[in-house]
């Protein structure tokens, strides 16, 4: 089952499940640290939603990936653990439930 989708190339893209909710390049920040462009380095497939246990439709936790951008430059190496850039793409379901769960009562 594949879990984690890594990729070391540059300029490398992640696969998006769908159209909705992914990213454009403008829409990536910089680097917090050093403002070097941010690179897409893996990505969490929903495979992992198995070992959750989240199999109900019942349960709101779902989507389609979860993208993990790093600094391209890797800066300041002294830095043990550093703030990177993630983007969670939910799927259609998902954003569905959510918009009938928090739409107040009467709209």
């Amino acid at each position: 089952m594949n879990l984690l989708r890594y990729c070391g190339e540059e300029n490398a893209e992640p696969l998006w499940a769908e159209s909705t909710g992914s990213l454009t390049s403008a829409d990536i920040p910089s680097c917090i640290y050093c403002n070097a462009p941010l690179a897409y380095e893996f990505q969490v497939m929903p495979q992992l939603l198995h070992y959750f246990n989240v199999e109900s439709d019942q349960d709101p936790l779902d989507w389609t990936t979860i993208i993990v951008y790093t600094c391209r430059d890797s800066c300041d190496k002294s830095i043990s653990y550093k703030e990177e850039f993630v983007w969670v793409q939910l799927s259609t379901d998902t954003i569905s439930t959510y918009r009938a769960i928090s739409t107040p009562a009467g709209l």
